[in-house]
């Protein structure tokens, strides 16, 4: 088949959409799943950079493109090594700020990212499952503060000057199932919701439907750019879903 610019730059458009559908996938998906790429704000700039990066190889494919060019080739394959090299670059940036761990801590869960515990962090950590970084997704976890005193102090030090706060130091994680106790302790009941979501009191109560048939609660969950509310069971603290909805 001979092409045209108009084939031509067909052929790269339906490439281009197919990288992004995949790339899209293992972003929202994996990376950033359900409601954690809204508490990230990931989503818009994600979705722009990789809108560009689906448009621009097309375009520059329909202007360059002339069969009866020697250097055609050369500067397509130039065209979609730069393309590459961009959608390489934006998956880089998501993957090294995508979201590592759901922290319980003080009532409370954090948004931890893989931004924000260092490799310095990570040899900290008193157990080996927090030694590296989750790579399919961010799990849930506690983190309990210290007992001693100046322990306590420079932790409270550190988020005062801008450094990490609890939930970004390893060597105070543990497994969610250890504060089991505190989370059902600290959980607050449904109709609390109704107080912080006026406005939207149906959906508290297509909630509250949703989970008539067991005894739940919730608990706020703080995001980067958006907070949200953590539904656990109130038996078992289990972590059933996080909600669109407002905590506090």
């Amino acid at each position: 088949m001979i092409l045209n610019r108009y084939k031509a730059f067909g052929v790269h458009l339906l490439g281009s959409m197919c990288a992004a559908l995949l790339s899209a996938g293992l972003v929202f998906l994996i990376w950033y799943p359900g409601l954690f790429a809204s508490a990230t704000g990931v989503a818009g700039i994600f979705l722009i950079v990789l809108g560009v990066d689906v448009v621009i190889g097309p375009l520059i494919t329909l202007i360059v493109f002339n069969p009866a060019k020697r250097e055609l080739r050369r500067d397509l394959v130039i065209v979609l090594v730069l393309q590459l090299a961009a959608l390489a670059y934006g998956m880089h940036t998501v993957w090294i700020a995508r979201p590592a761990y759901q922290v319980f801590n003080a009532g409370r869960f954090d948004l931890v990212l893989a931004s924000d515990v260092d490799d310095e962090q990570l040899k900290k950590a008193v157990l080996v499952e927090f030694k590296t970084l989750p790579w399919f997704g961010p799990k849930t976890i506690g983190a309990k503060a210290p007992e001693n005193s100046k322990a306590r102090n420079e932790i409270l030090f550190s988020s005062l000057t801008g450094g990490g706060d609890l939930p970004q130091m390893p060597q105070y994680y543990l497994p969610y199932a250890q504060l089991k106790d505190d989370v059902i302790k600290r959980q607050q009941p449904l109709d609390k919701l109704l107080l912080t979501n006026s406005s939207r009191k149906n959906e508290v109560e297509a909630l509250k439907q949703r989970y008539a048939s067991r005894k739940v609660g919730f608990l706020p969950f703080k995001g980067k750019v958006k907070d949200l509310t953590v539904i656990v069971d109130a038996g078992t603290a289990e972590v059933l879903e996080l909600a669109d909805l407002e905590p506090w």
